[in-house]
């Protein structure tokens, strides 16, 4: 029975099997979707490419990649990095939200703090605010901005790495714009 099944699926004509997909095909939109989700954005940028069949990366998308630099990673930088990254993400499809975390609370001290991990341990705490108020993107459940990159962390993770002066707590609202 193998031999026929190897057989017939010879004789198929090859577009059914291994051509690639053309563009504005759904199977392009769907990996780009999964690019996305998984935050690979090498991947993003070869389907974006594949799906609007263009040979250069316009520039909204290098402003999209370049959003997620190391440089970016420093107070004061957030709202630019927030908008730049809404502008991609609607642009790839997606209806990402804008999200202000504000430190609320009797400490004058406005400080934000972001905790980054490796293997589940803080490695260091980069200051995200000196002023009490830090803009994220929310893209269904998960936090995107400079310090997760695109793949992003899940809300509650997010949140439990934030940190602020004592006494003081930590209020998150969506934005409709910036």
């Amino acid at each position: 029975m193998r031999p026929a099944l190897l057989l017939m699926l010879c004789l198929l004509p090859l577009r059914v099997l291994g051509n690639p997909p053309l563009p504005g095909d759904d199977s392009i939109r769907a990996r780009l979707k999964a690019c996305l989700l998984a935050g690979d954005m090498a991947c993003v940028v070869d389907q974006y490419l594949a799906l609007q069949d263009i040979g250069r990366v316009p520039g909204w998308l290098v402003s999209f990649q370049n959003a997620f630099a190391l440089t970016n990673r420093k107070a004061g930088e957030c709202e630019r990095v927030a908008r730049t990254v809404h502008e991609g993400l609607v642009k790839l499809g997606e209806r990402p939200e804008f999200i202000r975390f504000s430190v609320s609370g009797p400490s004058r001290v406005r400080v934000l703090g972001f905790d980054e991990t490796t293997q589940g341990v803080v490695v260091k705490t980069h200051q995200v605010s000196t002023t009490g108020v830090h803009v994220t993107i929310r893209l269904g459940n998960k936090i995107i901005d400079a310090y997760t990159g695109l793949t992003g962390l899940p809300f509650q993770d997010y949140v439990a790495r934030l940190r602020t002066s004592p006494g003081n707590r930590i209020v998150d609202e969506v934005l409709k714009e910036l």
